[in-house]
């Protein structure tokens, strides 16, 4: 009966070890990464990487565009101001001719 204890004890010790071993060293590992919940977060964190890849190429394409039209609102800012400063600049022309007695139209 003692040497049954002592095997017992001796087997436990061994084996407390053993695990202890087998888990510091990584390979638990394998155990680990092979349990459905892991799995589960693994294919969840494949589908989130892929949804923030998309959503940043549709960024970069939303970017480009806003400075696609930054750029024509540029332009036809630009162009509107032109055009009123050069209607402008009529009006007060042909008034100034008018004042000094002279028609738009009259050849001096």
């Amino acid at each position: 009966m003692l040497r049954f204890l002592f095997g017992l004890l001796i087997g436990a010790i061994v084996g407390a070890v053993g695990t202890t071993y087998f888990f510091s060293t990584g390979g638990g590992d394998h155990v680990v990464s092979m349990s459905p919940r892991v799995l589960r977060l693994e294919e969840d964190l494949r589908r989130v990487t892929q949804e923030r890849e998309q959503l940043a190429k549709k960024l970069e394409d939303t970017t480009g565009l806003v400075d696609k039209m930054t750029t024509k609102f540029t332009d036809l800012e630009r162009r509107l101001q032109a055009l009123e400063s050069t209607t402008r600049k009529s009006p007060t022309e042909g008034t100034h001719e008018e004042q000094h007695g002279e028609a738009p139209g009259s050849p001096s």
